[in-house]
C-alpha cells in the first residue's frame, strides 16, 4: 500500500510539474524506511524512574516519532534523556512534530559549530608556525584577543562607573514554559549575553527571579545557556530574589500591555523585561503575564510607545528580548524613538503582507501545507491525537 501510495504521489508531482501547477507541499510527501534506532530509545535508568503513565505515553511518542522518521527527512539522528523529559511535558502530537524538527536543526547547527572551531583551531596552529617562521608576524587572534578585552573592559565599567542603565530580565516565568518556549528563551538569553558583551554601550546585565536549584533551569544552564557557567565570559549579574529586593533605585517593569507608554530611558533606573518567548503560544503563561507581575511587585509599568512610532502592518507586537533591549540603548544613547524603532524592529513587521516576497510566503505555505499532510497522515495510522493535561 505504502509502495502504491508513494508511486501516486509521485506521478501528482510529475503531473502538476509539466503542467506548471503550483505544488501544493514543497516535496511530495512520501514513506521512507524508518530512520528509528536505539539511539533515538530512552535509558533504562531514564525509564525505571517513570511512572506507569509516563512509561505508557513514551511508548505511543516512539510510535509518533517512528512516523514522523518515515515522513520527513528533517528528523533528527539521535535523543538524549533530556529530550525524552522535555518530550512527556509537550501535551500533543503537533508540539511534538514540531520538537522533533527543532532538534534536527539544532544538531545542524551544532554541526556547523564544530566545523567552524575546527577551522579555527587550524588556523590558530597554523598562526603559530607563521610566528615562529617570522617573528614580525602579528597573528589576528591576537588581534580578536585585544578586541575581546576591550570589549569586557566597556562591561566592566558599565558596572563601575554606573554610567549605564539597569536591564533586568524577570526570570520567574521560565519554568513554566513548554520545552520548546524553554529552549527558545533560552537562546533570546544567550544572544543578549552576547550583544550586551559586545556592545560598546552595554548594560548592566542582570537576571532576577533565577532559581537555580529548578531542573529545568539547570538543564538550559546544562544545554542552552553553558557561558553562565564560562569563567571566561563576563555574564549578567544572576539573583535568585526578585527584582525589589535586589535593587534600591526607581523600577520600570516594561508591559505591552500597561497603560502609559515609557517616555525616556535613564542611567539611574532599572528596566525590568519579562523572561517569555514570543513566537509560541504558551498555556502555562497568563496572558499578561509582564503586567501582572509588575502590579504584584507594585511596580510602575510603562509599554515602548511602539503605536505612536512605527505602523505594524503585518507579524507580532510583542517584540523578542534583544529588540527590546536595543530600543532602550538607542533611546538612551540619543533620545529617538524613531530612530530606535527603525534599527531594532524588523522590516517583515512594518510590510504589509502584499510588500512581502510572494515567492517567499508560497514556499512558507508549502512547507507548512507538508508538515500538515504529515501530521494526517501519522493521525490515519495512529487515530486523532489525545491532548494530555
Amino acid at each position: 500500500m505504502e509502495a502504491l501510495a508513494n508511486a501516486v504521489q509521485k506521478l501528482q508531482w510529475e503531473i502538476r510539474s509539466l503542467l506548471r501547477i503550483s505544488q501544493k507541499t514543497v516535496a511530495p510527501v512520501l514513506w521512507y524506511p524508518s530512520a528509528m534506532t536505539s539511539m533515538h530509545e530512552p535509558s533504562p535508568e531514564f525509564l525505571s524512574k517513570l511512572t506507569s503513565e509516563e512509561n505508557k505515553k513514551v511508548e505511543m511518542i516512539m510510535k509518533e516519532f517512528d512516523l514522523f522518521s518515515r515522513l520527513s527527512k528533517r528528523f533528527p539522528s539521535k535523543l538524549k534523556d533530556s529530550d525524552w523529559k522535555n518530550l512527556l511535558e509537550v501535551s500533543t502530537r503537533k508540539a511534538r512534530y514540531e520538537q522533533a524538527m527543532f532538534l534536527y536543526r539544532k544538531e545542524i547547527l551544532e554541526a556547523e559549530d564544530m566545523e567552524k572551531k575546527g577551522k579555527l583551531r587550524e588556523g590558530r596552529r597554523l598562526e603559530a608556525a607563521n610566528q615562529i617562521r617570522n617573528p614580525t608576524f602579528i597573528s589576528p587572534y591576537l588581534q580578536t584577543k585585544t578586541q575581546e578585552w576591550s570589549q569586557f573592559r566597556n562591561v566592566v565599567e558599565a558596572y563601575r562607573l554606573e554610567n549605564h542603565p539597569i536591564l533586568a530580565v524577570d526570570c520567574q516565568f521560565l519554568n513554566r514554559l513548554s520545552p520548546r518556549g524553554r529552549g527558545l528563551t533560552a537562546l533570546q538569553l544567550q544572544y543578549l549575553i552576547s550583544e550586551n558583551r559586545n556592545s560598546q554601550n552595554p548594560f548592566r546585565l542582570h537576571f532576577v527571579n533565577y532559581n537555580k536549584k529548578d531542573p529545568k533551569i539547570r538543564e538550559l544552564e546544562k544545554n542552552k545557556l553553558q557561558s553562565l557557567a564560562n569563567p571566561d565570559v563576563f555574564c549578567p549579574i544572576i539573583s535568585n530574589d526578585g527584582f525589589k529586593n535586589v535593587f534600591e533605585a526607581e523600577i520600570i517593569y516594561l508591559s505591552p500591555d500597561a497603560t502609559e507608554e515609557l517616555e525616556s530611558v535613564e542611567n539611574d533606573k532599572v528596566y525590568v523585561i519579562g523572561g517569555i518567548v514570543d513566537r509560541v503560544v504558551e498555556h502555562g503563561i497568563p496572558k499578561m503575564a509582564s503586567l501582572e507581575a509588575a502590579q504584584s511587585a507594585n511596580v510602575l509599568a510603562r509599554k515602548l510607545p511602539i503605536d505612536r512610532y512605527v505602523d505594524f502592518k503585518s507579524g507580532s507586537k510583542f517584540l523578542t528580548l534583544l529588540a527590546v533591549s536595543e530600543i532602550l540603548r538607542q533611546v538612551n544613547l540619543h533620545g529617538d524613538w524613531s530612530k530606535a524603532m527603525e534599527v531594532a524592529i524588523p522590516k517583515r513587521n512594518i510590510r504589509a503582507a502584499e510588500e512581502k516576497n510572494p515567492n517567499a510566503r508560497a514556499a512558507q505555505a508549502r512547507i507548512h501545507e507538508f508538515n500538515a499532510e504529515v501530521l494526517r497522515r501519522v493521525e490515519k495510522r495512529l487515530g486523532k491525537d489525545v491532548v494530555q493535561k
